[in-house]
């Protein structure tokens, strides 16, 4: 299995964005030292062997996104604004017919992946759409948390909805299922998979503290994690947690998801 160039170049506009390019000109460094196949010239049209690509991943990720599968949620769905809007992937949704987009979901796999047998596959369903990944050549956290957090947000960019996830199957195996769900409250799953996973498709959601209302809302005004934590005079870590907490009650995995639950309920500014 290999992984597109493309991946590479959106990590290198994200990490630059956000840490300054000379953090990602000193992590590139690091990763050619320790692994000269980084050596060669990478282009949107390269493709990256699988063991280089996961090594390379996992270590960017220790540096600067190091909190567990919401970080990576929201890793994917910064990738999908900046490839599918500004970056080497701005034509790749032809059409936003849904019926398109459904299948532009589910093609989208093989845009970024060669060589394998693995695939995902798309079904539009009356309360979203039915996404599954299957034939994996193992489980990685890149492969199910980042990949539905790229897919939930292109939804996002192309649907009026918001997208809440809900997982229907899988658990580290080389197969998983999630509905991207424009219903908020879906009844059950959508596929004949019912039995024991229908009384755990949709957790009960729990309130909010005071203060992840407080730091939720400050996501939403476009703070970073720094400056939030700056403001309300708490650690960068503390934050973190206060985000994580909040998302995982909520049921939403990025900071668009965070301004649009904010914004339905009059609660943004």
């Amino acid at each position: 299995m290999k992984v597109s160039g493309t991946t590479i170049l959106t990590r290198k506009t994200l990490v630059s964005r956000r840490f300054g390019s000379e953090a990602w000109r000193g992590f590139f460094r690091e990763v050619a030292v320790a692994n000269p196949w980084f050596k060669r010239p990478i282009t949107a049209s390269s493709f990256v062997p699988l063991p280089e690509f996961l090594a390379f991943h996992d270590e960017l990720v220790r540096r600067f996104y190091a909190d567990g599968k919401d970080a990576l949620f929201e890793l994917g769905a910064e990738s999908a604004r900046w490839a599918l809007v500004d970056g080497p992937l701005q034509r790749f949704v032809q059409d936003p017919d849904i019926s398109s987009l459904v299948a532009t979901t589910q093609n989208i796999w093989h845009r970024y992946f060669a060589e394998t047998d693995s695939r995902s596959e798309a079904t539009l369903r009356d309360s979203g759409i039915e996404f599954r990944v299957r034939d994996l050549p193992a489980w990685h956290p890149y492969f199910e948390y980042f990949v539905v957090g790229y897919t939930k947000e292109m939804l996002e960019i192309y649907c009026a909805n918001p997208i809440w996830t809900h997982r229907l199957t899988g658990g580290h195996g080389t197969t998983y299922g999630y509905l991207l769900a424009t219903d908020p409250v879906p009844s059950a799953p959508p596929s004949s998979e019912r039995g024991a996973r229908c009384g755990r498709l949709l957790r009960p959601r729990k309130a909010l503290t005071g203060r992840e209302l407080e730091v939720l809302r400050l996501v939403g005004a476009g703070k970073t994690n720094r400056e939030i934590a700056f403001v309300l005079a708490i650690s960068e870590k503390t934050v973190q947690h206060h985000v994580a907490h909040a998302y995982d009650k909520l049921g939403i995995y990025s900071r668009a998801g965070a301004t649009l639950w904010l914004a339905e309920r009059g609660l943004l500014g």
